[in-house]
This record gives structure tokens, sequence and C-alpha cells, in this order.
């Protein structure tokens, strides 16, 4: 069982992480997440080993984290649509030409 701290800790790199990745993606970067899902998993096990008293105030932390993540999914969904949209006004150009 970690200290609540370093749990607080590793909530607070995750959610550090998030806001780098939005911040990228609203700049258009491709970004590379795949660390995210592992890092995410392990600290909701740990959140789950925490002891009753701390798991409240750590499972609150964790649903901002998912709240976080609902904002990326959205914003990486809408730099898909807008992409989407882009390619199809380019390929109907290039075929009226």
């Amino acid at each position: 069982m970690e200290d609540i701290t370093k749990i607080n800790s590793d909530i607070s790199d995750v959610m550090k992480d998030i806001s780098d990745y939005l911040e990228q993606t609203r700049k258009g970067l491709m970004i590379d997440m795949s660390s995210l899902p592992e890092k995410i998993v392990r600290i909701q096990g740990k959140v789950q080993s925490a002891p009753r008293n701390e798991r409240l105030e750590l499972t609150n932390f964790m649903n901002q984290v998912m709240q976080s993540l609902t904002m990326l999914s959205n914003e990486i969904q809408q730099r898909h649509d807008s992409l989407g949209r882009d390619i199809d006004t380019l390929e109907g150009r290039v075929y009226k030409e």
C-alpha cells in the first residue's frame, strides 16, 4: 500500500500529461499517448488499494482525471472531424480540376 502523497503525485503527473496532450492537440500536433492507459490503470489499482478513509479523496481526484480525459477525447474528435472536412474539401477541388 502506497502513501497517499505518492498516489496524489502520480495523479498530478497524469493530469499534467493530459494537459500537455490537450495543448499539443489544440496546436494541431500529433501526439503519442501510448503510455497513458497503463499509467491510469496502475494509479486506479493504487487508489483501490488505499485505506478506506483515503480512497474517497483519491477517487475524487481520479474523477478529475476522467473528466480531463473526456475533454482530451472531445478535442481529438473535433480535430479529426475538422481534418476530415478539410480533406474532403481538398479532394473536391482536385476532382473539379
